[in-house]
């Protein structure tokens, strides 16, 4: 794993992507090029100095499309990637969908350019991009390796939720080769960790009382091998912190929980600049939205409800309407899947989020931050906090529109949810950055697109 700004992230994914960017570009120039000079009639060829910069921006245009496609279609999850190898479903679906925007270029661009491309290059470059994705696809294990092997010690309770969380979360990169119990195995940790051939080892044992195996642990450090106690192993790989593994001196000695106030304001002012720019692009479209609501169910536009913000302080947050101006006559409840509350323009702007765009007003207003914790109802929070350990912990920092939990984790409607989420809280209230609330941003459009996790 790779760390930037607290923010920790695949080697393995970084390698993979890196490496398909180079082949789409490479191929599509090399296709480009060759095509051209294949199909071009003799002496219609522009000169080299001012077609190649063309034919480099051609390459570019085709790594963004293509790679914007895979990753839409889950493609940079290696697991996904892999299975898909054999398949080809969402490679092809992918594949279709560059070739309709290629198709675009092809009637739109000779009329941009100030050069006139030959004859062929656009096709030449798109089956050039294919052919480097497939290229790269099909060698996917050769390039980041088989899956990490995962030796960990112990056999209990936390064992076992480490190994659920690595098959839940670990994305194909990690596999589990073992759970042993230390007082019951004859042979060294360290040598057993050689003979599995493990990269990874994690202490997950219930009970560490008179652990003599911890010497062996420093043996496997030493021969090379990552070793991490279990919140450690899931805060770095799976960039989550499980709350039955927490103890409250990892946030007390944590310096990453000390803000500056140079960070403060920076992050003051990414939220005023993103939260300007989406309310002045979605301004027009905002006036529908009001307009569709309206006409479709009796109440006002937008409801007005208060949240829980930072230090526990309430604030009232403002959406967009989407359900019956009585749909809590009866008391506070969980939103639930096909909810008969939901209008019908509500169940459109939920799914597409539209309904949440209001927030940005709490943003301006300081209230919230563009990315940070979904922000809770106070008679859901107090009830949160007696069921759920370290759930106050949140509101060390603002809520946000959009966040870690909310990318990672569907839609929450239970206690158990909550609990869910709030591991992904943690992490992003221990490890929030700039860099990382970017990396939420993007993540965040990929939601809205697909309409993932909205209810």
């Amino acid at each position: 794993m790779l760390r930037v700004f607290h923010h920790y992230f695949s080697a393995k994914k970084l390698t993979f992507f890196l490496a398909e960017s180079t082949a789409i570009a490479l191929a599509c120039v090399a296709g480009a090029a060759a095509c051209a000079a294949l199909f071009a009639p003799p002496g219609t060829w522009p000169p080299l100095a001012t077609l190649w910069p063309t034919l480099v921006g051609l390459g570019l245009a085709f790594v963004v499309t293509f790679q914007f496609t895979l990753y839409l279609l889950d493609l940079y999850d290696l697991r996904v990637a892999a299975e898909d190898r054999t398949r080809g479903y969402r490679f092809l679906k992918a594949a279709g969908v560059t070739a309709m925007v290629a198709g675009g270029v092809m009637l739109l661009l000779p009329l941009a350019l100030p050069v006139s491309l030959p004859p062929g290059t656009l096709l030449g470059g798109a089956m050039g991009a294919l052919a480097g994705t497939l290229a790269v696809r099909v060698s996917i294990r050769a390039l980041v390796g088989e899956p990490d092997a995962v030796l960990i010690i112990g056999d209990g309770l936390k064992a076992r939720a480490v190994a659920s969380a690595i098959e839940a979360g670990g994305e194909g990169s990690f596999r589990v080769v073992a759970l042993v119990d230390p007082r019951k195995v004859d042979e060294p940790l360290d040598a057993m960790a050689a003979r599995l051939n493990a990269s990874y080892v994690v202490q997950a044992a219930d009970d560490m009382r008179g652990a003599n195996w911890v010497d062996a642990l420093l043996r496997c450090r030493l021969d090379g091998r990552r070793v991490y106690e279990a919140a450690g192993f899931c805060e770095r790989v799976l960039r989550r912190i499980p709350v039955q593994f927490l103890r409250a001196s990892d946030f007390a000695f944590a310096d990453e929980m000390t803000v500056s106030p140079l960070r403060r304001a920076f992050k003051r002012v990414f939220d005023l600049a993103v939260a300007s720019l989406l309310l002045i692009l979605a301004s027009p479209f905002l006036v529908l939205v009001s307009l569709a609501i309206k006409l479709d169910s009796k109440g006002p536009i937008f409801y007005r409800q208060d949240r829980v913000g930072l230090a526990g302080r309430t604030y009232p947050l403002w959406k967009f309407r989407s359900m019956r101006t009585d749909a809590e006559k009866n008391g506070a409840v969980w939103a639930r899947s096909n909810d008969d509350r939901v209008t019908r323009v509500g169940r459109f702007i939920r799914k597409t989020r539209i309904d949440e765009i209001p927030q940005v007003f709490n943003v301006l207003l300081g209230h919230m931050s563009f990315v940070g914790p979904r922000p809770e109802r106070p008679v859901f929070t107090e009830q949160l906090k007696q069921q759920i350990p370290f759930y106050g912990v949140r509101e060390a920092t603002k809520p946000g529109i959009t966040g870690w939990a909310q990318i990672r984790y569907p839609y929450g409607a239970s206690v158990e949810d909550a609990r869910n989420k709030l591991e992904f809280d943690l992490y992003y209230v221990k490890n929030g950055s700039l860099f990382l609330d970017v990396g939420i941003i993007f993540h965040t459009v990929r939601h809205v697109l697909l309409g993932r996790g909205a209810r």
